[in-house]
């Protein structure tokens, strides 16, 4: 293992360490001594590891729904009135 996946595997345990304390993130950096911008950025990384992304989710076809909402896991949310091509287009422009 290299040096940075190293670095990833112990800041990725400090995360874990952290949820399993019951402590906020501010408390528990005192605490230990953990730099708050170094805390933020990793756990902000953990969470990109926490999703599986490139996964298909199966859409179910209702009859008589014609609008369509799209969530991205950045929190943005797309929401159309059943116009497929205006749909295709915000999707391309994000």
């Amino acid at each position: 293992m290299n040096n940075l996946e190293e670095k990833r595997s112990a800041m990725i345990a400090m995360i874990e360490d952290w949820r399993s304390s019951g402590k906020s993130k501010k408390q528990y950096c005192l605490e230990k001594g953990i730099n708050a911008a170094k805390f933020y950025y990793w756990y902000s990384r953990s969470k990109e590891t926490e999703s599986t992304p490139g996964v298909f989710i199966p859409i179910e076809k209702r009859s008589g729904t014609r609008e369509i909402e799209v969530f991205y896991p950045n929190g943005v949310k797309l929401k159309v009135d059943g116009d497929l091509l205006l749909l295709s287009q915000l999707i391309h422009l994000y």
